[in-house]
């Protein structure tokens, strides 16, 4: 057992990335059937940032156990700190990415419409999306084309606080190696003290 690099490390990061959105995707696929009311909009926005971000912290959290052995079994002299914030930075590019994709399109090519790719791609902003942009209604005249599309009626603001909250991942991934580095979760020494 030896030190994972750092390049290893940073793959699986963007991996858990991809498996966090992809599991959002599908959960709020699969809420979206019980209609769009508002505890449906809870449940699908509070699941999805707990599903999105317990998978950015475990990532973290086994590196910091491995790390905790590794210095344990003296096979490493020192812990690399302040690896997990430079990795948990090169998630959050990866995962804002499409947030910025998205206010390019709204601020400069209005003409597209790539509010549906981005729910594909970033299944964690699917259920924000679902919540906070309304969707385009014609009700009463379904049979009607319409012109209208729903980046129409989304805010500027919407894929920058997007972003802000993907800045919570570079928090998630230190939090999670602190947490494993530490052994803050060892179950005997939650239940006797040890």
């Amino acid at each position: 057992m030896k030190r994972e690099s750092f390049i290893k490390l940073t793959l699986k990061g963007l991996g858990y990335v991809v498996l966090g959105n992809v599991l959002c995707l599908f959960m709020t696929m699969g809420l979206g059937m019980f209609g769009v009311n508002l505890f449906t909009k809870v449940v699908s926005i509070s699941c999805g940032s707990l599903i999105f971000f317990l998978l950015i912290f475990t990532v973290a959290w086994k590196d910091g156990t491995r790390e905790r052995s590794l210095i344990k079994l003296g096979r490493e002299t020192a812990e690399k700190k302040r690896r997990w914030i430079l990795i948990g930075m090169i998630m959050f590019v990866f995962a804002a990415l499409p947030s910025a994709v998205l206010l390019l399109n709204k601020l400069y090519f209005p003409e597209q419409d790539l509010l549906i790719p981005y729910r594909l791609i970033s299944g964690s902003a699917y259920p924000f999306v679902m919540a906070f942009i309304p969707p385009v209604t014609t009700e009463s005249e379904a049979w009607v084309e319409t012109s209208l599309r729903q980046i129409d009626n989304m805010s500027m603001i919407f894929p920058i606080l997007m972003m802000v909250y993907y800045l919570l991942i570079p928090v998630a991934t230190q939090f999670g190696y602190y947490i494993g580095f530490n052994d803050k979760l060892n179950k005997d020494k939650i239940m006797y003290g040890k």
